[in-house]
């Protein structure tokens, strides 16, 4: 009798967050001696030649040109959501950009509404004023003065203009990840924002340093890592399922702030955490619910 190991679906999406994390710890440290333009762009083309090479070394080709020319479109909105999360890294503490950015799964809902003209359910729109205010929790602790500083607003502004680009991005997503394929869409995810910000990088952006090269190898890795593990996860398992693993970068995110910068989360962020992942499970609950609706009727 022949036996298969076959890993479980949420341990491979738990994997995927993890590398995210890992990828997003690595930016930060390195971010204090590399320059943020030359280090994005590095980033994705990094990422690029190790999803590119099994791609086509398999036999594998790209979609056509209509395909070609929307990811085009979504890699444009995609590297300037990453260089505005990267940026705020740089602001703020790893925990606090990761739980702000949690807030990308509920501005989805609006943008499919403008984008896609998908209705807009009451529930939804609880959903947003519950995660709002733990935006404010999160952000805003008890010393007002102290937390609400120049540099603290533009980081703050900085991830939420990247949760705004983010959902964007992965509505747009949702347009066309059945019809080309994960792997294809991870080639063009990494390749084009690449092209994009390589005339920005090498006429603005300071050059890397050799000693640097090893992080920046880990961070194209890890990028990678992120889409592979991830369109595995969710060909394997319903993305109900799956959903709540994204909120495990908390943990993970907590424990390499500790470790790496000595950041220690406070009590405002544990529990502006708690109320936009209440948020973002209250949005989850009616997705399954209309979906069961639907099926029903």
């Amino acid at each position: 009798m022949k036996s298969s190991f076959v890993v479980s679906p949420v341990i491979t999406a738990t994997c995927a967050v993890l590398c995210g994390t890992l990828m997003d710890a690595l930016v930060k440290y390195v971010g204090q001696s590399v320059d943020l333009l030359t280090l994005v762009f590095w980033r994705f083309a990094i990422a690029t030649v190790f999803v590119a090479v099994p791609f086509f070394a398999t036999g594998r080709r790209l979609p056509g040109w209509k395909a070609t020319r929307f990811h085009a479109m979504r890699g444009l909105i995609h590297v300037f959501a990453a260089y505005l999360f990267f940026f705020a890294l740089s602001k703020l503490e790893l925990a606090e950009v990761t739980v702000l950015g949690f807030t990308a799964a509920l501005l989805i809902i609006p943008v499919a509404r403008v984008l896609l003209g998908e209705k807009m359910h009451p529930i939804s729109l609880l959903a947003g004023l519950v995660g709002f205010a733990g935006v404010i929790a999160t952000f805003v602790g008890t010393d007002f003065e102290a937390d609400i500083t120049p540099d603290r607003m533009i980081g703050f502004v900085s991830v939420m203009t990247s949760a705004c680009l983010y959902a964007t991005s992965l509505v747009l997503l949702r347009m066309r990840a059945a019809l080309d394929g994960g792997f294809a869409v991870a080639v063009y995810a990494n390749f084009f924002p690449a092209v994009f910000f390589a005339p920005i990088a090498f006429t603005f952006g300071e050059p890397a340093q050799f000693g640097d090269v090893p992080i920046l190898l880990f961070i194209g890795f890890f990028g990678m890592m992120i889409w592979l593990l991830m369109t595995s996860a969710y060909a394997r398992a319903p993305a109900q399922r799956l959903a709540p693993v994204e909120y495990t970068a908390l943990l993970w995110s907590a424990l390499l702030g500790w470790f790496i910068f000595k950041e220690v989360p406070s009590a405002n962020l544990w529990i502006g955490a708690s109320l936009i992942i209440g948020a973002c499970m209250i949005v989850l609950w009616q997705d399954h619910a209309d979906r069961k609706a639907a099926k029903a009727g």
